[in-house]
Formats: structure tokens, C-alpha cells, sequence
């Protein structure tokens, strides 16, 4: 089975769940392969280390654990905000975060994620967001599109 397998831009939350638990267990056994000068290793100017990219993917689950639980609390439209995501990258320091760390942390957080998605309603999916181009989406794309930038992300760290 190819890793990399996600049918955006619909796929059910069903399916987001079992790709989200996918890339978990993916990452869980790539990363430890890696040595350290491998995950700090940055491939050129402006680009981010494999910590770094991690630490990303951290940043990210907070901010959407945030969202997916705004968006079931606020009334509609739920309008998302951009955060600064070279300098969360930048302050958290990541490359200089144990390994191991870094990927509990990260584990830690998409399990919480799962556990949110296990419960959502299925009438909240369609709750009306703004995205961050204020274009109107539905909390169930939201949950879809944070899957893909995972994804697009885990693929990067493995292949680097």
C-alpha cells in the first residue's frame, strides 16, 4: 500500500481520521531512523530542517485543535486567523528540542485531535468558516485540508 494515499478534496471524516492515524504511525517509524545531523541538516537557504518541519507540524496542530473546537462553539462564520508561521518555527527553537520530544509532542497533539474528531457532531461539519483567503468553507474541509497539509508534510520530512 503507497504511503501517501488521500483523496482531497472530499473525503468523509472517516477517512480523514484513518489517514490522520496513517501519518502518525508513518512518521512514528521514519523518524527515529533518522541521525541527528539528518534532522538538523537545513537543504538550503530559507528552507526548514526536519526538526524544523515538525516543529511546524506542531504549530499546526494547536492552532487547528483551536479552530475545530472554535468552530463548533462560535457562531457562523468562524473567521480563521493567519498566524506567522516562520517566526512560531523561529521561536520555538525546534531544532533544538530532543527527537524523541518533538515526536511525542506531536503525537500527543493529533491523538487529542482524533479524539475531538471521534465526538464531532455530524451537523458541526458543515458549520461556515472563512478561510484565511475569507473564501467560505465548511469546518469539514477544514478538518480535510489540515489532514493534506500533514500529509504534504510527512512526505517531506521522509524524503527531504
Amino acid at each position: 500500500m503507497p504511503d501517501f494515499l488521500f483523496d482531497f478534496p472530499n473525503p468523509d471524516l472517516a477517512s480523514c481520521q484513518a489517514e490522520l492515524t496513517r501519518q502518525l504511525a508513518l512518521l512514528g517509524r521514519h523518524w527515529l531512523t533518522f541521525a541527528e545531523a539528518e534532522l538538523v541538516e537545513l537543504p538550503g537557504p530559507g528552507r526548514w530542517s526536519r526538526k524544523e518541519i515538525l516543529g511546524h507540524l506542531i504549530d499546526s496542530a494547536t492552532h487547528n485543535y483551536q479552530r475545530f473546537v472554535t468552530a463548533q462553539l462560535a457562531p457562523p462564520p468562524l473567521r480563521l486567523e493567519p498566524y506567522d508561521q516562520e517566526a512560531w518555527v523561529r521561536l520555538g527553537a525546534y531544532q533544538h528540542r530532543p527527537a524523541t520530544e518533538l515526536l511525542a509532542l506531536w503525537t500527543s497533539l493529533n491523538h487529542q485531535i482524533l479524539h475531538l474528531l471521534a465526538r464531532l457532531p455530524e451537523a458541526q461539519l458543515d458549520h461556515e468558516c472563512l478561510s484565511l483567503n475569507a473564501n467560505p468553507v465548511t469546518l469539514h474541509w477544514l478538518i480535510a485540508d489540515y489532514v493534506l497539509h500533514l500529509e504534504h508534510h510527512v512526505r517531506q520530512i521522509i524524503n527531504h
